[in-house]
């Protein structure tokens, strides 16, 4: 180290100064006892020479202490504090004379307490790694149990909207906006099977899917939807470019890039398809599939029990031979557009039919006969109304229409092509026998503001019977 041992604090700046000074003070101590002797005994040769002779000798033996000293003490003390100064982590140097017990001892208690330290210190680190992935396993934890708390309240309202109504047609207008919409789905289709027709048929659509309804049907096995209902296995295509099978709504779709499509199971059987569609490839992550499997199932049996509803509800609204409204439910539509007439300020029509001679057909040819004719003005009936008229069975051979958003010309027109339409069928009775009967018509139609509007039933009915009276086939109407 330049400049001789210079240490902190100034303690050792030069080895052989302090030796130097040490041997001097002793020197001086030893001077001044014998110049005091000298002075107390007096002043004699020999005692001179002598006292001369123990100061030279206790000098030199300063000079030898002051050597042992520096080996045996101060020179293992100075690398010890060097050794704690320089390198407090790594061990002191090894000691040689009497003090090298003491600093193997300070040593070793040294490399003790470093490695307790150090096993302190890795053990609390360990302490606070755990810490962190027990507080990021929490973390993930609360946002497994949020999402899944969300999950389940968003299933639970959609359960409560799908099931809140036994109506098909009003059920297939809330799943667009209060069903799909809620799980931010908003380009679906939803297709049902038709025993009738024995292909998938679109009833529920939503986003660009509105294109595809009703035209589009699928039969069961064709494209991905088809073999979905058939298999009743979900299909999940991240790229519909590489699914040959895809149709692509018969064309009408050619922006799909990303298909997943459920089937919608109801008691263990397939009823229809649920698809969704997005314009981006890998729009649709896997975890979605089981959500959509579950809202599948929730469908399904939605659908089912509002489709068993409707049907049943048909039954009870229909006549059992001609498929016409009943009695009761005549009555019951005619309410309704009564009451959306009013509202609205719209103008309305009512026809009342009864056929001629049909007693005597069922007389001469039988009940089943009769029957026959029943259903063949049904299906004349049907060939000359519109989507929005009503028509219904109204007791025995009599017949009623109620026609929405019908003036009395409009209205005229209609009551003489079913006249003219009846008149012209005619049933094959067996063997030369045709028969071919006519019906006996009157109509009411009644302006927006008209006072007797709700007689409009009942006008009709007299106009017609005033029609029999006057012959077979006649026609009657008049401007309420």
């Amino acid at each position: 180290m330049p400049g001789g041992d210079e240490r902190d604090g100034g303690v050792f700046r030069d080895r052989s100064g302090w030796r130097i000074g040490f041997a001097l003070a002793w020197c001086v101590l030893l001077a001044s006892t014998i110049a005091a002797s000298l002075l107390l005994g007096g002043a004699s040769t020999a005692r001179g020479v002598f006292l001369v002779g123990v100061a030279v000798g206790e000098f030199v033996l300063a000079l030898i202490s002051s050597v042992l000293l520096e080996h045996t003490v101060f020179h293992p003390i100075e690398r010890l504090r060097e050794a704690i100064a320089e390198d407090t982590d790594g061990p002191l140097p090894a000691a040689k004379g009497p003090l090298a017990p003491l600093t193997e001892a300070i040593s070793a208690r040294q490399e003790r307490s470093v490695a307790t330290l150090r096993d302190a210190v890795r053990d609390r680190e360990e302490r606070l790694a755990q810490v962190e992935r027990l507080r990021r396993a929490l973390e993930e934890t609360r946002g497994n149990l949020e999402s899944n708390v969300q999950y389940l309240q968003t299933m639970a309202e959609v359960s409560t909207v799908i099931t809140g109504t036994l109506d098909p047609e009003e059920l297939y207008r809330i799943i667009p906006e209060r069903v799909m919409g809620k799980l931010g789905l908003n380009d679906f289709c939803i297709m049902l099977y038709s025993r009738e027709t024995k292909r998938l048929v679109a009833k529920s659509v939503s986003g660009s899917d509105r294109g595809t309804s009703p035209a589009f049907t699928l039969a069961p096995g064709e494209g991905v939807a088809g073999k979905v209902f058939s298999t009743g296995k979900p299909a999940w295509i991240p790229d519909v470019k590489s699914s040959p099978d895809f149709l692509h709504y018969g064309g009408r779709r050619t922006d799909v890039r990303s298909f997943l499509c459920v089937p919608l199971q109801s008691k263990g059987k397939t009823i229809g398809v649920l698809m969704l569609n997005h314009p981006e490839p890998n729009a649709f992550e896997p975890e979605l599939l089981p959500t959509m499997r579950v809202l599948a199932s929730y469908l399904g049996i939605a659908i089912e029990n509002a489709e068993l509803f409707g049907f049943v509800k048909s039954l009870a609204e229909k006549d059992s031979l001609t498929l016409l409204y009943n009695h009761g439910a005549f009555h019951e539509k005619l309410v309704i557009e009564l009451e959306r007439a009013n509202r609205y300020g719209r103008p309305m029509a009512v026809i009342m039919l009864d056929l001629d001679r049909f007693k005597e057909i069922n007389d001469q040819y039988g009940h089943t006969t009769g029957d026959r004719v029943l259903v063949l003005v049904a299906g004349a009936l049907g060939a000359h109304l519109r989507k929005t008229d009503i028509a219904a069975r109204y007791g025995g051979d009599e017949f009623a229409v109620i026609l929405p958003e019908t003036d009395l010309s409009s209205a005229a027109v209609i009551a003489e092509r079913i006249a003219d339409g009846i008149s012209n069928v005619r049933l094959d009775a067996g063997g030369e026998s045709v028969i071919s009967f006519t019906a006996s018509v009157g109509y009411a139609a009644c302006a927006p503001d008209a006072p007797g509007r709700g007689q409009i039933l009942d006008t009709a009915d007299r106009l017609m019977y005033d029609s029999k009276r006057r012959g077979p086939g006649g026609v009657l109407g008049v401007q309420i």
